[in-house]
């Protein structure tokens, strides 16, 4: 964290921190909702999402329609919302549903334990990469709060910012010089 935070930028850790102190997520991927990244075919055929290019999923084409009339009309917006509405019980009680949101829909391939569709595929890395990045997180979201970049500025012998009681250099500051 001493080292790369602030230096070093990486997409997922950005958008994890975002949701984590309840920012909009930079990352449709992570969003409550769907619906910001249409997809235009050359010949002006406009779909929900890009990764959505298919008959059920087109809005329109916009040499026929204006593209704010598509990009906002009922279908568009319902897209959106089944990605929140969709998700299966598994993900609604999910402690890291406010950080991963339940993922992509077009990765919502498996069945939960009790036969339930639209589980994320990648839930189980989702999961796994949100515990190990949670004292990270807490640490940098306190920062924000305190009006500093999200970044670590304890040394070696310092509390550790995740809030764990231990030694930066024993916590999160482990194999850092």
């Amino acid at each position: 964290m001493r080292r790369d935070v602030g230096a070093v930028y990486v997409q997922m850790f950005d958008v994890a921190l975002a949701n984590w102190v309840g920012e909009p997520s930079g990352l449709c991927v992570h969003s409550k909702t769907c619906g910001l990244a249409l997809a235009i075919e050359h010949n002006g055929d406009l779909y929900a999402c890009d990764h959505f290019v298919d008959a059920e999923h087109r809005l329109g084409n916009i040499l026929e329609q204006p593209l704010v009339a598509l990009a906002t009309s009922e279908q568009q917006r319902r897209f959106g919302r089944d990605k929140r509405d969709g998700l299966p019980s598994d993900c609604r009680h999910c402690p890291a549903l406010a950080l991963c949101r339940g993922g992509c829909p077009k990765d919502r391939l498996l069945r939960t334990a009790e036969g339930e569709p639209g589980l994320n595929w990648l839930c189980a890395g989702y999961r796994a990469f949100y515990e190990h990045s949670a004292p990270a997180l807490r640490g940098m979201a306190e920062e924000l709060r305190r009006g500093s970049p999200p970044r670590s500025s304890a040394g070696r012998n310092d509390p550790c910012p995740c809030g764990s009681g231990r030694k930066f250099k024993q916590c999160h500051g482990r194999g850092i010089s």
